[in-house]
């Protein structure tokens, strides 16, 4: 089956792919560095972005820009095979099976794996072992290797074990980290239920849902009049609180992940959820094109932002949003134009008003070429 994409989403695409393939691609591997947490996030990296001929030595691999490597090279092979978008279909399949099994390969007994950034070091985020996991799936729908398929029925056996669930009333929130009880984000209940939807699916086995009514009904308890999401809402143990933090990308991932989860299982009130956040996302587009960071912060652009806006769009109209083509079209428009000429794009502009971060982080790259890789043609609702 082959995709149809715009032409110059298309050739964007296979500038960034070759980018990815040259700069950060080391068989099984997408390694590179990352704006990471805490100090990093706050001042290193922008000390990193100003010397960059220094060897800082700080590469690492995220398992959920190797899950997204993996989605984005078997999108990318059918947009080729499609399109002719300037890559080679069948050495984009193989790309996804090395990357396939260079998660496998990383993939503890327990079934788990840790997180990579040494300021978390020893902690189990349910982030990256979801998004390896949904990389594992579609290798498993497009291969048929069953390796793939157990590796994740691992993952989920050790979020049933040892990551958990927090329950009140009839809500359920997945934790954020193994072993840990603190605020409940429904960003991650969002990426899970799309997991247990494509696991149910590669499977055949409905029992995977089983959490899927409790984590709606919390997603449903916590959403906003506006359409949003919280970032992180009260849990078991005490953290920090916040109702909103780079608001406008996590909602427009999480509306990605419910129409996922509606699709494949049939559930209205997701849907309907989504549709909801996507108005409060046509709010958090400047004039420009680009996302806004957050609610309180309109200033500060991050590349990958307006690329998961730019697919959240897409997918609204597909779901009868009206506008929803013409802001996917404005929001993929404000991405392209900064795209780098060696194929690469910078992470931020306009930090604390003054700074620039001009590295190229590959987990960020993966997901915008996922999200450059948005169907063209897609079913409107009726």
């Amino acid at each position: 089956m082959s995709r149809v994409l715009a032409p110059e989403r298309a050739a964007a695409a296979a500038r960034l792919h070759a980018y990815l393939v040259a700069r950060h691609w080391r068989p099984p591997n997408l390694v590179g560095p990352d704006p990471g947490v805490r100090w990093n996030y706050r001042i290193g990296r922008f000390v990193k972005s100003a010397m960059p001929r220094w060897p800082w030595r700080d590469d690492l691999v995220y398992l959920q820009g190797q899950g997204y490597w993996v989605l984005a090279n078997g999108g990318l092979a059918q947009v080729a095979a499609g399109a002719g978008a300037g890559v080679d279909a069948d050495a984009c399949r193989e790309l996804a099976r090395v990357a396939a099994d260079g998660i496998l390969a990383r993939q503890d007994t327990d079934g788990s794996w840790p997180y990579p950034n040494p300021e978390w070091r020893g902690r189990v985020a349910t982030a990256e072992g979801t998004w390896a996991c949904l990389g594992l799936l579609d290798a498993f729908r497009r291969t048929g290797d069953a390796r793939y398929l157990a590796g994740a029925e691992r993952w989920d056996a050790y979020v049933r074990a040892d990551v958990g669930y927090q329950r009140r009333g009839d809500t359920l929130a997945v934790n954020y980290f193994g072993g840990r009880q603190g605020p409940r984000i429904p960003n991650n209940s969002a990426f899970y239920l799309r997991f247990l939807a494509e696991l149910a699916a590669a499977t055949g086995d409905d029992g995977h849902l089983r959490p899927a009514a409790g984590m709606v009904a919390f997603l449903a308890q916590e959403q906003r009049p506006s359409g949003e999401f919280p970032y992180a809402v009260e849990g078991a143990e005490p953290g920090r609180l916040r109702d909103h933090f780079q608001c406008y990308q996590y909602n427009a991932f999480m509306t990605l992940d419910l129409v996922r989860y509606g699709r494949l299982v049939g559930d209205d009130r997701a849907l309907g959820l989504a549709r909801a956040a996507l108005g409060f996302l046509a709010g958090g587009m400047r004039d420009d094109g680009g996302a806004a960071y957050a609610c309180d912060e309109r200033y500060r652009t991050v590349i990958y932002h307006s690329a998961v806006l730019g697919a959240a769009f897409r997918a609204g109209a597909a779901l009868g949003m009206a506008e929803g083509d013409e802001l996917a079209r404005r929001a993929f428009a404000h991405v392209l134009a900064r795209q780098r000429p060696d194929g690469g794009f910078p992470h931020s502009f306009g930090d604390y008003r003054l700074l620039a971060d001009r590295r190229a982080y590959p987990r960020y790259l993966a997901m915008i070429l996922f999200h450059l890789l948005d169907d063209d043609e897609v079913p409107r609702a009726a």
